[in-house]
């Protein structure tokens, strides 16, 4: 079943029948206390002291003097420290779902260009039997480079280039549906990002295939920017951006088909590469049947460890999980997550991060 990802919209609306069918019923039920017939039943009424009455009211009024004070001083320390912003659940969240959108806003937004930044990049991979292509995300720690606009056209040219800095990527399973020497031109209001390629994209490719590497483009563009607003692609000459896409506006799907367009399953920490410390733990974002996947720690070919993961929430919503690996000794390792058909228990999707422990 994980590989008919479609199957999941047919759950959500049975879910939501049942619900319906369920707050029907409960709108039909009227609850009857019974309380005439009690007071009817009750034997002589006793008075009730006038002192208690005067207690209650003292016990009523000192009360509220002493909200009152505790507002107004809450409200003084408010105004001498500032409001306090809004917490908001990122990639690092638990038990609830967590919008790819949502979690791109984990980056610093420092604009100290001495200061790193994590720089989101949806990059076109080999996707499951019945979407072949799909978007994985990865973070980049490279140097701010301070506004938003620069930040853009740091990610999409890393997009288009598949390097950074000089140095390739190395996503796992990586397809680039733009050919060699293609380059952009960025704008960015808070209403729209514009996108000019100096050259259209690969051709042969599937409309699927098109379909994703423009997605590519525009999950990227609003990530970086981190907004999610309408991204319009041109092509230099007026061309076309891919033989079934023309230049226009492009948006992101309804986050309720998200799936459609990422990969099941990635790893936010650590990314391709990258050198980390003991205890090592894994990080990312999953959406698959039952929320559960399967792990497995390599040292070359060999199996160092494994075991199953479980996401916060299961697709079509994408939920957080945590792989605690712990201390291991220093080497270099691969983190191979995946997802096995319900069907007949073949890998449906699978990727992997190879990274030093030092």
């Amino acid at each position: 079943m994980s590989d008919d990802r479609g199957d999941l919209g047919e759950f959500r609306h049975f879910e939501e029948g049942v619900r319906m069918s369920l707050r029907d019923q409960a709108d039909k039920v009227s609850p009857n206390h019974r309380l005439g017939a009690i007071l009817a039943s009750e034997g002589p009424k006793r008075r009730t002291g006038y002192w208690i009455a005067g207690v209650a009211a003292i016990f009523v009024l000192v009360a509220a003097l002493s909200v009152g004070f505790l507002l107004q001083n809450h409200n003084q320390m408010s105004t001498a420290s500032g409001a306090a912003a809004p917490v908001q659940k990122d990639q690092s969240g638990n038990g609830a779902p967590v919008t790819p959108e949502a979690a791109t806003r984990a980056p610093s937004t420092s604009t100290d260009s001495t200061a790193p930044w994590a720089m989101p990049v949806y990059e076109v991979v080999t996707g499951t039997s019945t979407l072949p292509w799909l978007l994985n995300r990865t973070f980049f720690s490279v140097p701010d480079p301070g506004d938003r606009v620069a930040r853009v056209q740091a990610a999409v040219t890393t997009l288009l280039s598949g390097t950074t800095y000089g140095k390739q990527i190395g996503i796992y399973n990586y397809q680039q549906p733009w050919t060699a020497g293609t380059t952009a031109a960025v704008t960015v209001t808070d209403t729209q990002i514009g996108i000019v390629l100096n050259q259209a994209g690969a051709t042969g490719l599937s409309a699927a295939q098109q379909r994703i590497a423009v997605q590519s483009l525009v999950w990227t563009a609003t990530a970086a920017a981190q907004l999610t607003v309408p991204v319009t692609i041109q092509v230099d000459g007026g061309k076309a951006i891919f033989a079934t896409k023309p230049a226009g506006n492009y948006a992101r799907p309804d986050p309720t088909q998200s799936y459609m367009d990422l990969v099941p399953i990635w790893a936010d920490n650590p990314t391709p590469g990258s050198t980390v410390k003991v205890p090592v733990t894994v990080t990312g974002q999953a959406c698959v049947f039952e929320a559960q996947f399967a792990w497995q720690l390599l040292q070359g070919s060999s199996v160092v460890t494994s075991g199953s993961a479980m996401a916060s929430i299961a697709c079509p919503d994408y939920g957080t999980y945590t792989i605690t690996l712990g201390s291991l000794p220093t080497g270099t390792y691969t983190i191979r997550l995946y997802d096995t058909s319900m069907k007949d228990g073949s890998v449906a999707y699978e990727t992997r991060v190879t990274f030093t422990v030092s």
